[in-house]
């Protein structure tokens, strides 16, 4: 009779152990674009652990007082794609340069970038044009490659860059790292394709310059240092390049103003004890009630939608995404899939 009574007790502490366990994992994840702890194609955990492999002792930025707790020489900080920068945050960011620290400002098409390069006293800015090439590209005209435009330890053995949708660097008085090839062009109507006003030459894409004791890179595509992109061209060498030369690096989530709620869970599991008690519990009421209330779980699934909808967009519209969405696929898979789609929206039109 022991027994029997054990097998459901046993069976009720086993899911609730998965349970929590599940809570951990996926509070250590985030699916924010940039974000470090992203290990889908658009985040940067790869460029996290890339930097660790390193002997890089890497932290994950959660506020302004980050950079004071690292220090300014020896550190780089990465700041990608930043979305509306506090003023706490900008000041920090100028203080980290002026001790000497060096400060990487990867963005395409926001002002955030922008933002940032202003208030430590850079003088390169990124225009927000993007920037095309038709004979030096990946997939598409949308991923043109770049070149290294001088002799300078960020650019030695690094073979070349490979952007996604990036944009250009009004270098001011910086110096141009990497630049496109004669054949990259700024598509200023954003048409996708060469217009009569739009001259074809070398577009600088990377820059570098002294900003009192420290020194600033600015980046025209935050997408450079994005899981699917490490591998292209030689991105990864660029980040072995600047991240191999400091002991200490910092690496911001994401475009998201702070640590992720989840995350921010995980940091409280790790430093506090009740925390696991919070969600042993959590857990076991969330169990309980869907082990007694089926119509609870019935409602979680929704029905009358078609995931497999295929936006009216045009063919180009539907390579384009293809490409951005998987960089790593050639062009004739792009345009396979993209067929693919075509055919099933006139499958399901004509049904219609």
């Amino acid at each position: 009779m022991f027994r029997d009574r054990s097998v459901p007790r046993l069976l009720l502490l086993a899911l609730v152990v998965t349970l929590a366990v599940t809570v951990v994992v996926v509070a250590g994840t985030s699916a924010s674009p940039f974000s470090a702890y992203n290990t889908d194609w658009n985040g940067t955990s790869e460029m996290r652990s890339s930097l660790q492999s390193m002997g890089t002792q890497t932290t994950v930025a959660r506020g302004p007082a980050t950079y004071d707790d690292v220090g300014g020489e020896g550190t780089v900080a990465f700041v990608l794609s930043p979305s509306d920068p506090e003023r706490g945050e900008r000041t920090a960011l100028r203080e980290h340069v002026r001790d000497g620290g060096t400060l990487v400002v990867a963005d395409d098409y926001g002002s955030g970038g922008n933002d940032v390069l202003a208030a430590v006293g850079a003088e390169a800015r990124i225009s927000g044009v993007p920037l095309r090439d038709e004979r030096r590209a990946g997939p598409s005209p949308a991923f043109p490659r770049a070149t290294a435009a001088t002799d300078h330890p960020y650019t030695r053995n690094v073979s070349g860059l490979m952007l996604n949708h990036g944009s250009v660097v009004t270098p001011g008085d910086a110096t141009t790292l990497y630049h496109s090839s004669e054949f990259g062009y700024l598509d200023r109507n954003r048409n996708r394709e060469l217009d009569a006003n739009e001259s074809l030459q070398c577009y600088p894409v990377v820059t570098v310059e002294q900003v009192g004791n420290g020194t600033v890179l600015t980046v025209s595509d935050p997408s450079v240092f994005l899981n699917s992109m490490l591998d292209r061209s030689d991105n990864g060498g660029f980040l072995r390049a600047v991240g191999g030369s400091h002991e200490r690096a910092v690496v911001g989530v994401s475009r998201a103003r702070a640590t992720p709620p989840l995350i921010r869970l995980q940091v409280f599991f790790q430093q506090s004890g009740v925390g696991v008690i919070v969600a042993g519990t959590v857990s076991t009421l969330l169990l309980f009630t869907l082990s007694t209330r089926p119509d609870l779980r019935s409602k979680l699934v929704r029905r009358g939608e078609n995931p497999a909808a295929v936006p009216r967009l045009t063919r180009e519209d539907i390579a384009e995404t293809i490409s951005e969405r998987h960089p790593d696929w050639d062009a004739e898979t792009v345009q396979q899939v993209t067929n693919n789609l075509i055919s099933y929206r006139r499958q399901t039109e004509t049904n219609d």
